[in-house]
């Protein structure tokens, strides 16, 4: 028989689940003849039988392995071994290895072969020929693998919808790249397809939410250039309410979570995808907001916001009682605010969500007399908790009082916020506050008030975020005067990283780090911009930003003092075409910058006089820094290109 070493050394991209450390490892073999010859071991890399989660599978495989029988004694199986770790990063030959043996040292008769798959992908084939042979003898040959965990998935783009996976669209995600998080669990309208009906719990839906919710993405967009974080459940209530712990989000057992008939699958589906936002959230703005939008028919046309703060609280009287409150789903932002505020003044005070949507600037929905309470024709919308006493106790909107209310003790609300964890177990805690947001009926009508009112809720949710969470860009530098001898000063961003610094012209500044390189720079007062998020035409280097003036100063010679002293003079100046120099020493070399201090030009001269050709350059602002022979600076010029 043909005898080759077959030392099999593979490393394994899978589709698997994201974060995963084990993978299902699945041997197949296949023995037309002598069956009872072969045998095949799976081993870790430490040498000893490889078991996986499933320490009951022996992982061996063989027919008896004692050569006994006829030769016409096939054998066929699949054996998986699941839940082994990863060990992508072990030196070659040191992984995961099978041993396959052949007893009488023949090789496998009849083209027996074994094959390997790691969560699906095939890693090795073997063919049953052996480097080695012999004649009633044992033979063995040993065959290396290695597990690797995939490349991490390459996220979609802001803006684009991302599916449950089941092919039926039923849980949609539209990725975000903005500190905000909206989901929309009862605004669906599917009731066709396989899920049976739910049996319990409520299934009146929200009409027109999942419309009402794209219309604010949408807004949001035109305001930012960029996308909030949208999680929408094209599902119609009566199918799934992932605003209730997993039994009574289905009514049923849920027994397999890969079902994609079954509920648990669009549950699990639908919080995964929040718990991904919230990890993109965090990752790029290590704090924000989750939103989860309701609708409400209450009597009271207002919105009702809830923080998972009791009616009791909101009525008590006492002063400031709300800031003994504990558990709230902004527990977060109560604890770090950039104003400071209290919960009070959070939940009820003149920033308040509330108090933000009192003072919306839309005027369509009270145009048409829907808020009462003297605000017809005005603007804005009752919200309550806010600040807003219209005069009685039907236009107190400081707290819900005896009317219905929505106070936020549900399940999303509490997973993805803030405050404590659900009655589960998952969720709660972190740096992503939660608010739980019921608008009433009217603000609801597409056509009509849909919207003007998509329009105000994004107005009100930027502004919440400026107000209470926008430090994302605060940066500052040890001074504010630098003289051009000073070492290069570097910031200090307190906000998040990875933004873009710009300044006015002449200042020579790395847009990664925002380090002024002082000696290039020309003296002046300059305004230093950090930008971060989402750009657009309106914001070309991220909708957040924060500004800084530094004045770059020379304590030592004028400019004219310099030119005297070497009697250099650089004309003319403006130009279209050439700068001429003149100078009492030998020019070896002059530089070229453009504004952001990049050398756009480098010319040797070791001459007295020069000329320097910008014809070919636009129009604008230059800096022509010239250099004697030992390469000292000798003077910098601004020079101005007609």
């Amino acid at each position: 028989m043909k005898r080759s070493l077959l030392f099999l050394s593979l490393f394994l991209y899978a589709t698997i689940a994201i974060q995963a450390q084990t993978s299902d490892v699945v041997i197949t073999v296949d023995w037309p003849q002598w069956s009872t010859e072969n045998k095949v071991e799976l081993y870790n890399s430490n040498g000893t039988l490889a078991t996986g989660d499933d320490t009951l599978l022996t992982p061996i495989i063989d027919n008896g392995y004692d050569g006994s029988g006829v030769a016409a004694n096939p054998y066929n199986t699949s054996e998986t071994y699941s839940g082994l770790t990863n060990n992508a990063n072990s030196p070659e030959g040191t992984g995961y290895y099978v041993i396959v043996y052949d007893t009488y040292g023949d090789g496998w008769n009849g083209n027996g072969n074994m094959s390997i798959t790691v969560d699906g992908v095939s890693v090795v084939n073997f063919d049953g020929n052996f480097s080695t042979s012999g004649t009633n003898t044992e033979i063995t040959e040993t065959i290396n693998f290695a597990v690797e965990d995939p490349a991490p998935p390459i996220p979609l783009a802001p803006g684009v919808s991302e599916f449950d996976g089941s092919g039926n669209n039923y849980i949609e995600y539209i990725h975000g790249n903005l500190p905000i998080i909206i989901s929309a669990p009862h605004g669906g309208t599917i009731t066709s397809g396989s899920l049976p009906n739910r049996s319990c719990g409520t299934n009146e839906p929200d009409d027109n939410t999942a419309i009402l919710i794209r219309a604010i993405q949408d807004e949001i967009f035109q305001q930012t250039g960029g996308y909030a974080h949208v999680i929408i459940n094209n599902l119609n209530r009566i199918k799934l309410d992932p605003n209730r712990e997993v039994n009574e989000s289905t009514c049923s057992s849920n027994t397999n979570a890969n079902d994609t008939n079954q509920a648990l699958y669009y549950w699990n589906a639908w919080h995964q995808f929040i718990d991904d936002a919230s990890a993109s959230v965090n990752t790029n703005w290590e704090k924000g907001l989750y939103i989860d939008l309701h609708g409400q028919s209450h009597t009271v046309p207002r919105i009702e916001i809830g923080y998972r703060i009791s009616r009791s609280d909101l009525t008590n009287t006492t002063t400031n009682h709300l800031n003994t409150v504990t558990g709230s789903s902004i527990t977060s932002l109560v604890a770090d605010n950039i104003n400071n505020f209290t919960q009070e003044e959070l939940v009820r005070g003149s920033n308040s969500l509330g108090a933000l949507f009192h003072d919306a600037p839309g005027t369509y929905y009270a145009s048409q007399n829907y808020p009462e309470c003297g605000r017809n024709g005005t603007n804005g919308y009752r919200a309550t908790p806010s600040n807003f006493y219209g005069g009685s106790d039907s236009c107190n909107d400081t707290a819900p009082n005896n009317s219905n209310y929505f106070s936020g003790f549900y399940y999303n609300n509490e997973r993805h916020g803030s405050g404590p964890a659900t009655s589960d177990g998952l969720g709660g805690g972190g740096t992503i506050d939660g608010i739980m947001t019921e608008v009433n009926r009217r603000v609801r009508d597409v056509g009509s008030t849909l919207e003007p009112f998509a329009i105000d809720y994004a107005n009100v949710v930027l502004n919440y975020i400026d107000i209470h969470y926008n430090d994302f860009t605060v940066f500052n530098y040890g001074s504010a005067t630098y003289d051009v001898t000073d070492t290069d000063p570097s910031p200090t961003i307190d906000g998040v990283s990875n933004g873009i610094f710009t300044s006015t012209a002449g200042l020579t500044i790395d847009a990664n780090t925002g380090e002024i390189d002082a000696s290039n720079s020309l003296v002046d007062t300059y305004t230093v911009t950090y930008s971060f998020g989402p750009t657009s035409t309106t914001y070309p280097n991220g909708y957040y930003s924060t500004t800084r003036n530094v004045e770059i100063t020379d304590n030592t010679l004028s400019t004219e003092a310099i030119e005297s002293e070497h009697l250099l003079f650089v004309y003319p100046n403006p130009t279209e075409d050439y700068i001429h120099f003149k100078a009492s020493k030998k020019i070896s070399e002059a530089l070229l910058y453009n504004t952001i201090g990049q050398t756009i030009g480098k010319y040797t001269f070791n001459e007295n006089t020069g000329k320097i050709d910008l014809s070919s350059f636009p129009t604008g602002l230059y800096i022509v820094q010239f250099l004697d022979d030992n390469k000292n600076k000798v003077l910098t010029k601004q020079v101005v290109k007609k």
